[in-house]
Protein backbone atom coordinates (compact mmCIF):
# COMPACT_ATOMS: atom_id res chain seq x y z
CA UNK A 1 0.00 0.00 0.00
CA UNK A 2 3.06 2.65 0.94
CA UNK A 3 3.74 1.90 -2.91
CA UNK A 4 1.19 2.71 -4.09
CA UNK A 5 0.69 6.08 -2.16
CA UNK A 6 3.89 7.22 -2.82
CA UNK A 7 6.45 9.03 -0.85
CA UNK A 8 3.41 11.64 0.23
CA UNK A 9 0.73 8.90 1.21
CA UNK A 10 3.49 7.42 3.17
CA UNK A 11 4.41 10.77 5.37
CA UNK A 12 1.70 10.88 7.80
CA UNK A 13 2.68 7.16 9.18
CA UNK A 14 6.70 8.44 8.94
CA UNK A 15 5.82 11.15 11.05
CA UNK A 16 3.71 9.11 13.22
CA UNK A 17 6.41 6.51 13.85
CA UNK A 18 9.06 9.69 14.55
CA UNK A 19 6.42 11.00 17.14
CA UNK A 20 6.67 7.76 19.01
CA UNK A 21 10.35 7.74 19.27
CA UNK A 22 10.84 10.74 20.74
CA UNK A 23 10.21 11.31 25.05
CA UNK A 24 7.21 12.50 25.32
CA UNK A 25 8.83 15.58 27.43
CA UNK A 26 9.71 17.06 24.07
CA UNK A 27 6.58 17.36 22.62
CA UNK A 28 4.91 18.19 25.54
CA UNK A 29 7.03 21.58 26.05
CA UNK A 30 8.99 23.01 22.92
CA UNK A 31 8.88 26.18 21.56
CA UNK A 32 7.10 27.37 24.72
CA UNK A 33 7.94 30.11 27.66
CA UNK A 34 7.75 29.61 31.51
CA UNK A 35 8.97 31.94 34.38
CA UNK A 36 10.58 30.47 37.05
CA UNK A 37 9.94 32.55 40.45
CA UNK A 38 13.33 32.84 42.92
CA UNK A 39 14.44 34.83 45.71
CA UNK A 40 17.60 36.77 45.70
CA UNK A 41 20.04 34.18 47.94
CA UNK A 42 22.71 31.61 46.47
CA UNK A 43 21.09 28.47 47.64
CA UNK A 44 17.86 29.83 45.52
CA UNK A 45 19.77 31.25 42.52
CA UNK A 46 21.85 27.50 42.12
CA UNK A 47 18.65 25.60 42.48
CA UNK A 48 16.85 28.04 39.69
CA UNK A 49 19.59 27.59 37.15
CA UNK A 50 19.43 23.66 37.98
CA UNK A 51 15.74 23.97 37.04
CA UNK A 52 16.11 25.94 34.33
CA UNK A 53 18.56 24.33 32.69
CA UNK A 54 17.03 20.85 32.99
CA UNK A 55 13.85 22.03 31.14
CA UNK A 56 15.09 23.19 28.50
CA UNK A 57 17.51 20.88 27.38
CA UNK A 58 14.96 18.45 28.02
CA UNK A 59 12.33 20.13 26.34
CA UNK A 60 13.54 22.76 24.68
CA UNK A 61 11.57 25.26 26.22
CA UNK A 62 12.59 28.82 27.13
CA UNK A 63 12.69 29.66 31.10
CA UNK A 64 13.06 32.74 32.04
CA UNK A 65 14.41 32.81 35.63
CA UNK A 66 12.91 36.40 37.70
CA UNK A 67 14.45 36.91 41.11
CA UNK A 68 12.51 38.95 43.61
CA UNK A 69 13.44 40.09 47.12
CA UNK A 70 10.79 38.62 49.91
CA UNK A 71 8.35 35.82 49.77
CA UNK A 72 5.52 38.15 49.83
CA UNK A 73 6.42 39.57 46.26
CA UNK A 74 7.18 36.24 45.23
CA UNK A 75 3.75 34.60 45.93
CA UNK A 76 1.75 37.88 44.71
CA UNK A 77 3.24 37.34 41.39
CA UNK A 78 2.04 33.60 41.34
CA UNK A 79 -1.00 34.03 42.55
CA UNK A 80 -1.56 36.51 39.58
CA UNK A 81 -0.32 34.48 37.08
CA UNK A 82 2.84 35.82 36.26
CA UNK A 83 5.03 33.29 37.89
CA UNK A 84 4.43 29.56 36.42
CA UNK A 85 6.44 27.68 39.13
CA UNK A 86 9.01 28.10 42.45
CA UNK A 87 10.54 26.37 44.94
CA UNK A 88 9.51 26.73 48.60
CA UNK A 89 9.59 25.19 51.69
CA UNK A 90 7.33 23.19 53.72
CA UNK A 91 7.18 25.13 57.23
CA UNK A 92 7.09 28.35 56.10
CA UNK A 93 3.91 27.68 53.83
CA UNK A 94 1.99 26.04 56.45
CA UNK A 95 3.04 29.08 58.76
CA UNK A 96 1.46 31.04 55.59
CA UNK A 97 -1.45 29.09 55.69
CA UNK A 98 -1.71 29.99 59.43
CA UNK A 99 -0.71 25.99 60.37
CA UNK A 100 1.43 24.96 63.31
CA UNK A 101 4.06 23.32 61.99
CA UNK A 102 5.47 21.89 65.47
CA UNK A 103 1.64 19.92 65.80
CA UNK A 104 2.79 17.37 62.59
CA UNK A 105 5.53 15.01 61.82
CA UNK A 106 7.71 15.82 58.68
CA UNK A 107 5.75 13.71 56.15
CA UNK A 108 2.66 15.08 57.68
CA UNK A 109 3.76 18.49 56.90
CA UNK A 110 4.35 18.02 53.84
CA UNK A 111 1.20 16.21 52.63
CA UNK A 112 -0.53 18.79 54.44
CA UNK A 113 0.56 21.88 52.78
CA UNK A 114 0.57 19.49 49.43
CA UNK A 115 -3.55 19.16 50.09
CA UNK A 116 -4.43 22.66 51.13
CA UNK A 117 -2.49 24.97 48.52
CA UNK A 118 -3.92 22.50 45.60
CA UNK A 119 -7.30 23.16 46.95
CA UNK A 120 -7.29 26.85 48.35
CA UNK A 121 -4.59 28.20 45.83
CA UNK A 122 -4.23 25.67 42.94
CA UNK A 123 -0.90 25.51 43.67
CA UNK A 124 0.52 21.75 43.10
CA UNK A 125 3.31 20.99 45.45
CA UNK A 126 5.58 18.53 43.62
CA UNK A 127 7.85 15.85 45.22
CA UNK A 128 10.54 17.13 48.10
CA UNK A 129 13.96 18.00 46.30
CA UNK A 130 15.97 16.85 48.74
CA UNK A 131 17.16 20.08 50.55
CA UNK A 132 15.84 22.29 53.57
CA UNK A 133 15.50 25.66 53.23
CA UNK A 134 17.22 28.06 56.13
CA UNK A 135 16.45 31.75 56.99
CA UNK A 136 18.91 34.20 57.74
CA UNK A 137 19.49 32.48 61.24
CA UNK A 138 20.15 29.17 59.50
CA UNK A 139 16.96 27.57 60.71
CA UNK A 140 15.61 24.49 59.23
CA UNK A 141 11.91 26.24 57.10
CA UNK A 142 10.96 22.35 56.06
CA UNK A 143 11.72 20.58 52.90
CA UNK A 144 11.98 22.14 49.64
CA UNK A 145 10.00 21.14 46.84
CA UNK A 146 9.04 22.99 43.21
CA UNK A 147 5.80 24.35 43.46
CA UNK A 148 3.36 25.17 39.84
CA UNK A 149 0.33 26.17 39.11
CA UNK A 150 -2.69 24.00 37.52
CA UNK A 151 -2.98 26.02 34.66
CA UNK A 152 0.52 25.67 34.00
CA UNK A 153 0.61 21.85 34.62
CA UNK A 154 -2.26 21.89 32.20
CA UNK A 155 -0.23 23.11 29.42
CA UNK A 156 3.41 21.34 30.33
CA UNK A 157 1.69 17.77 31.89
CA UNK A 158 5.13 16.19 31.91
CA UNK A 159 6.86 18.60 33.65
CA UNK A 160 6.38 16.84 37.54
CA UNK A 161 7.58 13.70 35.76
CA UNK A 162 10.83 15.24 34.22
CA UNK A 163 11.54 17.48 37.36
CA UNK A 164 10.90 14.31 40.22
CA UNK A 165 13.95 13.41 39.09
CA UNK A 166 15.68 15.76 41.47
CA UNK A 167 14.84 14.05 44.69
CA UNK A 168 14.23 10.51 43.14
CA UNK A 169 16.74 9.66 40.61
CA UNK A 170 19.11 12.22 42.06
CA UNK A 171 18.63 13.50 45.74
CA UNK A 172 19.49 17.07 46.17
CA UNK A 173 20.56 17.15 49.83
CA UNK A 174 22.45 20.01 52.01
CA UNK A 175 25.75 18.81 51.99
CA UNK A 176 25.18 18.31 47.43
CA UNK A 177 24.01 22.16 47.02
CA UNK A 178 26.06 23.71 49.65
CA UNK A 179 29.00 22.28 47.54
CA UNK A 180 27.18 23.93 44.60
CA UNK A 181 27.38 26.88 45.36
CA UNK A 182 30.38 27.13 47.23
CA UNK A 183 31.55 26.53 43.60
CA UNK A 184 29.17 29.27 42.42
CA UNK A 185 31.42 31.32 44.16
CA UNK A 186 34.52 31.23 41.86
CA UNK A 187 33.03 29.89 38.85
CA UNK A 188 29.74 31.18 37.00
CA UNK A 189 26.60 30.00 39.04
CA UNK A 190 24.89 28.50 35.45
CA UNK A 191 27.82 26.44 34.50
CA UNK A 192 28.25 25.07 38.00
CA UNK A 193 24.66 23.86 37.20
CA UNK A 194 24.94 22.46 33.68
CA UNK A 195 28.27 20.36 34.75
CA UNK A 196 26.15 19.10 37.96
CA UNK A 197 23.51 18.09 35.49
CA UNK A 198 25.31 16.62 32.92
CA UNK A 199 27.70 14.71 35.91
CA UNK A 200 24.20 13.17 37.29
CA UNK A 201 23.81 12.11 33.59
CA UNK A 202 20.41 14.53 34.08
CA UNK A 203 21.02 15.82 30.48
Amino acid sequence: MMQKRGVHGALPYLLLVAALAVPSTVHACVGRKLVLGALEDARQGMVSRIISILIHERTGTTVEVKFYPSKEELMEKVLKGKVDLYVDYVDTALKRLNDDPGSLAGEERYRQVKREYDEEMNLVWLKPLGFEGRNGKGNSMGFAAVVVRKGTLKKFPALPRLLDKIGTRVILDDPLLDSLVLKGQSVKPAKVAREFLKEKKLI
